[in-house]
C-alpha cells in the first residue's frame, strides 16, 4: 500500500523543511541561508540530494527534529524554513 504525503497548507512541489509533516521523507534540493548557516547544515550532512525524515515539527513555530543518515538533528524553525525539499 503506497503512503500518501500530506502537507501542510500553502505548500507546493518544492517545499520548506517545515511543510512536511511528522513522518513523512523529503530530498533536499537547496538551502536558501546565508554561508555560516549553510556551512554548519553541510557539516551536519544536510547537503542537496540527502533525504530526510521528519520525526517531530514544533508546534507554534517551535523547532524540527529530523532524522539524516542516522542521525537525529533539531533544527530551529527559522532555518528549517529555508531548506527547500522535494517530497519523496
Amino acid at each position: 500500500m503506497e503512503k500518501r504525503i500530506e502537507y501542510n497548507e500553502n505548500c507546493n512541489n518544492l517545499i520548506p523543511l517545515t511543510c512536511l509533516k511528522k513522518g513523512n521523507k523529503g530530498k533536499v534540493i537547496k538551502i536558501d541561508a546565508c554561508g555560516f548557516a549553510v556551512q554548519r547544515l553541510n557539516e551536519m550532512g544536510l547537503v542537496p540530494e540527502t533525504e530526510v525524515k521528519v520525526l517531530r515539527n514544533g508546534i507554534l513555530s517551535g523547532p524540527v527534529e529530523i532524522k539524516v543518515r542516522n542521525s537525529h538533528l533539531v533544527i530551529g524553525h527559522g532555518l528549517a524554513s529555508k531548506i527547500y525539499v522535494k517530497a519523496v
